[in-house]
C-alpha cells in the first residue's frame, strides 16, 4: 500500500455514503486516508447566480445532523485510518472540469457505492459517468459488502 491516500467518495448524505465510507477504510486499512466527500452540482447558469452563489446554505440544509453524527462516530472508531474527512463541492458538467477538480485535490482513488445505491440529493447529481471518463483509478463498493465494519 501507498502512504498519503486521498480517496474521493461521492455523497449523498445517507446510508449509502456510510458504508461505503466503511467499506473503504477497511480496504485502506493499513494508511492513514484523507476522504474527499464530493458532492456534484450543476454549474449556476446566470451571471447573478454564480456572483451571489454561496454554498453553506446548501450544504446546511442537505448536511444533516444525523449525518454529522455519523462522520463523527466514524471519525471516533477509525482514528488511526480516517486522517481527514471533509466535503467538496464539484460544479461542472464536463470531464475536463472533473479532472481539475481531481488533480486540485490530488485525489489518488475514487470509491463509488454500489450501482443504484447512490441518489442525489436536491440539485446534485451521480458523478460516477464523469469520473469514469477522468482516467482515474475507481473501486467499486461490491453489492455483498457489510454494512458495518
Amino acid at each position: 500500500m501507498q502512504n498519503n491516500i486521498k480517496l474521493l467518495i461521492p455523497v449523498d448524505f445517507t446510508g449509502a455514503t456510510l458504508q461505503t465510507i466503511e467499506w473503504a477504510l477497511s480496504v485502506f486499512d493499513e494508511n492513514p486516508v484523507e476522504i474527499v466527500l464530493l458532492l456534484a452540482r450543476e454549474m449556476e447558469y446566470s451571471m447573478t447566480e454564480m456572483i451571489l452563489y454561496k454554498p453553506k446554505p446548501f450544504l446546511d440544509e442537505v448536511f444533516t445532523n444525523d449525518f454529522k453524527a455519523a462522520i463523527y462516530k466514524l471519525r471516533q472508531t477509525n482514528a488511526t485510518t480516517l486522517a481527514k474527512i471533509h466535503v467538496e463541492i464539484f460544479h461542472g458538467n464536463t470531464v475536463q472540469a472533473m479532472k481539475n477538480f481531481l488533480e486540485i485535490y490530488t485525489i489518488n482513488c475514487v470509491c463509488l457505492p454500489p450501482m443504484g445505491f447512490y441518489k442525489p440529493v436536491k440539485d446534485s447529481f451521480d458523478p460516477r459517468k464523469l469520473l469514469q471518463k477522468s482516467k482515474v483509478s475507481i473501486i467499486e463498493m461490491p453489492v455483498y459488502a457489510p454494512s458495518e465494519v
